[in-house]
């Protein structure tokens, strides 16, 4: 009875970390991201390029999150979300996001949360700056990352 009752908690947790999940990629405002990239209002193909690099990262620090909370659940809570996502955004910008989704997870796995610096250099390099500018780049986007994934661990559930 107490293994039924602990699936039934194990199930419920998960689908409420669904839940939060979509609610919060859904709310997600990217302006700050963006500014801190340098990207401006005007700048609309940079703009929509990296609106899908940033929700694809946001994709794979929420997978991150859920392997610290569901070690045995982790990748079918987040093939389950890719599939509901897929079902509801069928357009080619989101299968594009679901594909970078998957690549920043494949960058996140090796380091976890304790190094989210080749991830920064990544994004990084969608901007030209000099040496300097890139390595201040670099360090605000870790940091930046950081942040970004202790609030989506926060409210996993």
């Amino acid at each position: 009875m107490q293994n039924t009752a602990e699936a039934f908690d194990a199930e419920s947790a998960a689908q409420e970390a669904l839940e939060n999940f979509a609610a919060l990629l859904e709310d997600a405002d990217f302006t700050s991201e963006l500014e801190l990239m340098g990207i401006g209002r005007m700048q609309f193909l940079r703009r929509r390029q990296m609106l899908v690099e940033w929700r694809g990262l946001y994709m794979a620090l929420w997978r991150l999150a859920l392997a610290s909370s569901f070690p045995q659940d982790a990748e079918d809570i987040f093939e389950t979300f890719l599939r509901s996502y897929q079902a509801t955004h069928p357009d080619k910008v989101s299968a594009r996001i679901m594909e970078r989704a998957r690549e920043y997870w494949g960058m996140l796995q090796p380091k976890g949360n304790s190094d989210f610096s080749d991830l920064a250099r990544h994004l990084g390099s969608f901007s030209s700056q000099d040496e300097k500018q890139a390595r201040s780049l670099t360090l605000r986007l870790v940091l930046h990352i950081r942040k970004a994934y202790r609030i989506i661990f926060d409210r996993l559930i």
